[in-house]
């Protein structure tokens, strides 16, 4: 009501939309930064060209990238290229296992020909991994500790729960030390694979299983938010298409997981994009505060109407 009617409440929604999209810009700047260090800072491409990159996901080497925009530019048409490679069985499965031509596509070989060519690490060289529990739906209440899911996980935090435990079922100590903490970086593994979200402030909540807790290694100085992007981007997403298995839910085995290609960009690099994703988060935070400010008026209103009623 308070939101939708009368000029206060449309300016209030003026607010909260203006802030939930400036928010969406600063962490969109944080992926053109990241994708731009990672592959275009030595092409000279227009604006337009960039926007095509972005939206028709092409991600490959630097110097497929040249010759492929040049090509395009000289004849106005679109990138094309054979989505197909050719292996023997000596560098196919006897190198990697994998005997599925999907595996095998040029698009996971061009990825990782570009994050190999940049400064980089496997994720179990910079992160310490962590498994929650699946307690099962037994175990499973209507309020108590919040249970977090998948479905309740998304790169700008963790959303409310609609499944919750009861702590006496369970060890004290032992569900303490699942509760994510500040700065740990939470992965999904199962069903929807690859979401990534930097835990801003220590949350009370148990993760399921399908969720792993990252926590940085303190001698690697990565910042928490830079991981958290480079594991949303494109370059681990093909990561992750390449890797997983299940023939009705994903699963993306914790085995592959580890090895993960994460490109280390420097240090000032990582900072201006944290700053960025910082300021999104913040602005997201504002809105949401200010969508609660609201309701709890239109509640407060409510309740004063229903008083003055009954008094009458």
């Amino acid at each position: 009501m308070l939101i939708t009617g009368g000029g206060g409440g449309k300016t209030l929604l003026k607010q909260i939309k203006a802030k939930l999209k400036e928010s969406k810009r600063f962490y969109r700047l944080a992926q053109w930064l990241l994708i731009e260090t990672l592959c275009l800072n030595d092409v000279d491409f227009t604006p337009c060209d960039k926007a095509n990159i972005l939206d028709l996901q092409v991600w490959s080497s630097a110097t497929h990238l040249r010759h492929e925009f040049d090509k395009s530019n000289s004849h106005n048409d679109k990138i094309a290229s054979p989505n197909y490679t050719i292996r023997t069985l000596a560098n196919s499965l006897k190198e990697s296992g994998r005997l599925d031509a999907e595996y095998y596509q040029s698009k996971y070989e061009k990825n990782e020909v570009l994050l190999k060519s940049l400064p980089h690490k496997r994720l179990h060289e910079l992160v310490d991994i962590y498994k929650s529990i699946e307690p099962g739906s037994d175990f499973y209440k209507e309020k108590g500790l919040p249970f977090v899911r998948v479905s309740n996980l998304s790169k700008f935090g963790v959303g409310k729960s609609e499944v919750y435990l009861d702590s006496k079922d369970f060890a004290k100590e032992s569900l303490q030390s699942l509760y994510p903490k500040k700065d740990d970086v939470l992965l999904s593994k199962d069903g929807s694979v690859g979401i990534a979200y930097a835990v801003e402030n220590d949350l009370e909540c148990v993760l399921s299983g399908a969720i792993l807790r990252l926590k940085i290694k303190d001698k690697t100085k990565l910042k928490a938010k830079y991981l958290s992007l480079v594991l949303n981007a494109l370059t681990t997403q093909l990561q992750a298409q390449r890797d997983c298995g299940g023939s009705i839910i994903a699963h993306w085995r914790i085995e592959d997981i580890q090895n993960l290609l994460i490109p280390l960009l420097d240090s000032k690099t990582q900072e201006t994009i944290e700053s960025k994703i910082s300021q999104s988060f913040e602005l997201r935070a504002e809105a949401k505060n200010l969508l609660e400010s609201a309701k709890a008026d239109v509640e407060s209103a409510l309740n004063d109407t229903n008083n003055g009623g009954e008094g009458k």
